[in-house]
């Protein structure tokens, strides 16, 4: 078995393309600069330029307004390849940024020379580099820093009476890793099959860095367009076949004997960066709802909600808290959980228990297997908060604000129509903050209606304590939003999954396998154990290697197959 990894970064300016505004005057009709932002494909078409229509099928017929095309400019080069006048394209932000190249990307052949200007936001010149593209995807190498404004000269074209014809622009770079550049890579995958956590996928990749590009002390480093949400895919190749590992963000990175390690988290990871202030009282809220504005607020568009649990209706309250902590409460609520293994996608779904495939001793790594029992848990309490708003209005804040806005963040919830001020004016208000606007600095009372909140409980207990074992109650708390008609079988779930206390660590070469799965554990002497796969920490550049801490059945099955929401064996009811 044959196996190595590799790792790509996307290396650029994450907010560069959406504040990039890119002019020209050299632009035909037919083209709009527009299609930058959308990384679009152009189709192949034939033109009237010199040798370039060749009639063998492969050049699309050019339609009346294309919307496929970025950039032409609008006077074909002359016999030798130059311009009478160099078309060029301006982009300017609004911010400061930096990047380590910036990429461009021809459609149909690519210019002989080009020229790049970097500016400051104040119209200083940064720098002038001159390039010789040798491909329709060119790497423009410079590290710049701070830049405000860019403008791209093409100076030559490859061909006489020819036209530029650019398609997109990457503020930044593609690198990849291979294995002979990679020397340690590693993920850590968990899933809590209850969503009493909601844990991140995690990463981490050692590579040789012979230019130095990631050492702090360089000063024309690559490591100055390093970004906190820097992009990073890995894939591991296993027999001739690329199986993706997932997406991965920058969470930190360091650099010791041109060596660079970075450490990497998930996209529930990012949760974790972004506070969720605009949570409310919900009466009745389809869980789809809250779950949109959780993402919306971390900046998170790639997810899928599974139907049937974001038609769940939820009650209750949200507070100031992180995203990915918010996500967990509503994930606990409805009995799902939120994955994103080895995908760039975040899934919020209710798991199955399908026993997905089987790993038998052939897979198993010898001395790598420990089983245990967890602890014995006779009954399972959720204890949630309901809320109740008060009829007297109380005083939320006194004291001096200084002029300008000031942000009130409230200790409990309010009533957002009930909120006013003694002096400044209001610019926004909701339940658990509000902004307000002080022409001078002086003293401001604010009082609204407060939401009290009561507490209140479901038990769910086995029906017969096991002989040899005493009662133990797990106690979940801090529940506040909630579905009472799904409590009973909330906790029911609960207590179902924490029946299940056959533990079994192993190592073992992996296949398919990641966590969130069922699987049928092959052991010496012909029994098996059907287990979930709660945390596997695999070496992608080790020999694609896990290992895997699980949890299942303390008795053996065979013969495993699925009906409702019960693994049966043999007819006889397991779980």
């Amino acid at each position: 078995m044959k196996t190595y990894c590799k790792a790509e970064m996307k290396f650029t300016d994450i907010t560069a393309l959406s504040d990039a505004s890119v002019t020209t005057e050299d632009n035909q009709l037919i083209g709009s600069m527009d299609v930058f932002k959308d990384e679009t494909r152009q189709k192949d078409y034939g033109t009237l330029e010199l040798n370039q229509y060749i009639l063998d099928g492969t050049k699309c017929i050019l339609q009346e307004n294309p919307i496929d095309i970025a950039f032409w400019n609008n006077q074909m080069s002359k016999e030798d390849c130059t311009f009478d006048k160099n078309p060029k394209i301006e982009i300017s932000f609004a911010e400061k940024h930096s990047s380590a190249a910036i990429t461009l990307y021809f459609a149909d052949e690519y210019p002989a020379e080009i020229k790049i200007t970097w500016y400051t936001l104040y119209g200083s010149v940064i720098d002038t580099k001159t390039y010789y593209p040798d491909g329709l995807i060119y790497v423009c190498d410079k590290q710049a820093d701070n830049y405000g404004k860019v403008t791209i000269e093409f100076i030559r074209t490859s061909y006489p009476k020819r036209y530029v014809k650019l398609q997109y622009i990457l503020y930044g770079k593609y690198i990849a890793w291979f294995s002979d550049m990679i020397k340690s890579a590693e993920i850590q995958e968990d899933m809590d099959f209850t969503s009493a956590t909601l844990p991140i996928n995690e990463a981490t990749i050692s590579i040789v860095d012979e230019k130095n590009d990631f050492d702090s002390g360089n000063e024309n480093g690559a490591w100055k367009s390093i970004q906190k949400t820097q992009e990073i895919t890995l894939t591991e190749y296993k027999d001739g076949t690329d199986i993706p590992m997932g997406t991965f963000y920058m969470d930190d990175f360091s650099f010791s004997d041109n060596e660079a390690k970075f450490s990497l988290i998930d996209t529930i990871g990012l949760l974790d960066k972004y506070t969720f202030y605009e949570g409310q009282i919900y009466v009745n809220e389809k869980a789809s709802n809250i779950i949109k504005s959780i993402f919306e607020v971390a900046g998170i568009k790639k997810y899928i909600i599974d139907e049937e649990i974001g038609e769940i209706l939820l009650s209750g309250y949200m507070g100031i808290q992180s995203c990915r902590q918010a996500l967990q409460r509503v994930c606990f609520a409805c009995k799902a959980v939120a994955d994103d293994s080895r995908s760039d996608t975040i899934r919020i779904y209710k798991p199955d228990r399908y026993v997905k495939s089987v790993v038998g001793l052939d897979r198993k790594i010898n001395g790598g297997t420990k089983v245990c029992l967890d602890k014995y848990i006779s009954g399972v309490v959720i204890e949630c908060t309901g809320y109740s708003i008060e009829d007297k209005v109380s005083e939320i804040f006194k004291g001096v604000l200084p002029k300008g806005e000031s942000k009130i963040i409230f200790s409990n919830p309010y009533l957002p129509s009930s909120v006013s001020s003694s002096s400044g004016t209001v610019i926004e208000k909701k339940t658990n903050y509000l902004i307000l606007r002080m022409d001078a600095a002086g003293e401001c009372v604010i009082s609204g209606k407060k939401y009290v909140g009561t507490k209140f409980s479901y038990q769910a207990n086995v029906d017969h304590i096991d002989a040899g074992e005493t009662e133990n109650i797990k106690k979940f708390s801090g529940c506040t939003v909630y579905n009472t008609d799904l409590l009973k079988s909330l906790a029911e779930h609960l207590l179902k999954y924490y029946s299940l206390r056959k533990k079994v660590d192993m190592e073992y070469f992996v296949e398919s396998e990641k966590i969130g799965n069922w699987i049928n554990i092959n052991q010496i002497g012909g029994t098996t154990s059907t287990s979930f796969i709660e945390s596997q920490t695999i070496d992608l550049a080790g020999g694609y290697i896990s290992t895997a801490k699980c949890r299942g059945y303390s008795i053996v099955t065979t013969d495993i197959y699925y009906t409702g929401e019960e693994l049966y064996s043999g007819g006889d009811v397991i779980i």
